[in-house]
Parts: structure tokens; C-alpha cells; sequence
């Protein structure tokens, strides 16, 4: 998915605005950037013509929400950890957008703290 219509990433998380309302979901900015796929992912930055490149530092592929989370070579540690805490609730990986922050919010909140924007 590449999320650029109008709320395309965000509903990936929540695609049921009333389940989202029941839901007490964290505020920190880079939270709001991965929900949205905007502040400092580089493909938004690339929209915006704030930068010429939209590839990720990690030269794989662009630098997408989803590149960041599933693919990202330089984030393999973190990615390793929140695989490990979801496998060992009896989850599944990949896990989809929504399954992130409905069943494993507290490891994704943690994923994206360990990140450096």
C-alpha cells in the first residue's frame, strides 16, 4: 500500500473510526509520523520537495512507515525485539498495521521510541 490518499496509512492502523475512539492511543510525534506516514519519513519529506532522494538510508528501498517497520536494515535490532515480544504472546509475524496497534500496541509504542528521527 502506498498510503498517499487522503488518511491511506492512517486507516491501515484504524480503519474503524469507532473502534479508534474507544482506544487510548499514546501522543508523542513520532507515533503521529508512523500513523500518518508524515514528519520525517523521507518519502513524505520527498513529496513535500524537501529532498531530492527518497530512498532510505539503508539504500534497500524507498523510506516508507512499512519499509521502516518490516524491511529497514538498520533498524533489524528493533525490528528482532517487537518480532520476539509478539511470537511470544502466540502472535504472528508480519503482523498488518491494525493488528500492531490493536493487539500489540505496548510493543509497537516501544518499536517506535527506540527509533531516531
Amino acid at each position: 500500500m502506498d498510503g498517499y490518499e487522503e488518511g491511506g496509512i492512517y486507516k491501515s492502523y484504524f480503519p474503524s473510526v469507532n473502534k479508534r475512539l474507544t482506544q487510548e492511543i499514546p501522543v508523542f510525534p513520532e507515533l503521529t509520523t508512523f500513523l500518518t506516514g508524515h514528519g520525517n519519513i523521507i518519502s513524505h519529506l520527498y513529496r513535500l520537495g524537501q529532498t531530492d532522494n527518497r530512498m532510505c538510508p539503508c539504500e534497500l528501498e524507498e523510506q516508507t512507515v512499512d519499509h521502516l517497520i518490516f524491511k529497514c536494515k538498520t533498524l533489524r535490532n528493533q525490528r528482532e525485539e517487537i518480532i520476539r515480544q509478539i511470537r511470544n504472546t502466540g502472535g504472528n509475524w508480519p503482523a498488518t498495521n491494525e493488528t500492531l496497534t490493536n493487539n500489540y500496541q505496548i510493543f509497537f509504542v516501544k518499536f517506535v521510541k527506540s527509533l531516531e528521527f
